[in-house]
């Protein structure tokens, strides 16, 4: 499966996923703010610490830490999500400098070392080995200056139902006063691969009408594998943080 088609299929409603987009970035930046000035030292002033986000999207996480004064660089897979991103960046009169790239290339995507890199809303998972994970691992070290910290958040697979098939309902959502709803079907390939069709309507007078129907392929790694694979790439001080996201944040140090 195409990683930047899918995110491209879905970049337009991408804000949609969350209840409300707006108040779940800000309680993201501020968390990832205390986590960040927690893992660094608060000796640091905001405006002198760089972020590289090396899964991006629309800007969930890099828009608030850019309000937040961070100095934020943007990277994504998806032309579309880098796209929207710089709209709403534009938007809110901010700076990010934003490009498409693969986090297994990430270093070849920027020129400088970074205090913090980030990877949010269960993006590794779409690296479909071990193989693929510890290279991404190896490019985040390589784009941190010494004493930086790596940050991502990702899905607890040991507590997900592997039934063959299931639905995930997102719910119905409003935007400019259209009502959307959205799910996730997902179909398990083996034990540790799943698809997940990303299923999207639109309500048209008194009926729904699908806007977009698009599959991606997951790793259910386990958290235990990502902090070995961590470990693997070089990283110290591995830990797993339950406490400040909706998801667990694996924390590592360079």
């Amino acid at each position: 499966m195409d990683i930047a088609r899918f995110y491209d299929d879905i970049a337009t409603y991408y804000d949609l996923i969350f209840q409300d987009w707006e108040s779940s970035m800000s309680r993201q930046g501020e968390a990832i703010d205390q986590l960040i000035r927690r893992e660094l030292g608060f000796e640091y002033e905001t405006p002198a610490i760089s972020i590289v986000d090396a899964s991006a999207g629309i800007g969930t996480q890099a828009l608030p830490l850019a309000l937040k004064g961070y100095r934020v660089t943007a990277r994504d897979i998806s032309p579309d999500a880098i796209a929207r991103l710089r709209n709403e960046t534009a938007q809110r009169s901010l700076v990010i400098p934003s490009a498409v790239a693969d986090m297994r290339a990430l270093r070849s995507s920027v020129s400088e070392q970074f205090h913090v890199a980030l990877s949010f809303d269960n993006s590794l998972p779409h690296l479909l080995t071990d193989a693929d994970v510890l290279a991404a691992f190896r490019e985040f070290l390589g784009v941190l200056r010494p004493g930086g910290i790596m940050l991502c958040s990702v899905r607890d697979y040991d507590r997900i139902d592997r039934a063959e098939t299931s639905t995930h309902p997102y719910g119905t959502r409003s935007r400019g006063g259209v009502e959307y709803r959205l799910r996730q079907d997902w179909v398990w390939r083996d034990a540790v691969h799943y698809d997940a069709t990303m299923v999207i309507d639109q309500k048209r007078a008194d009926d729904w009408r699908e806007v977009v129907h698009t599959t991606m392929t997951y790793y259910a790694v386990s958290i235990a594998r990502l902090v070995e694979l961590m470990n693997e790439a070089g990283f110290v001080g591995v830990r797993r943080d339950d406490v400040v996201l909706y998801q667990p944040v694996l924390v590592g140090h360079r």
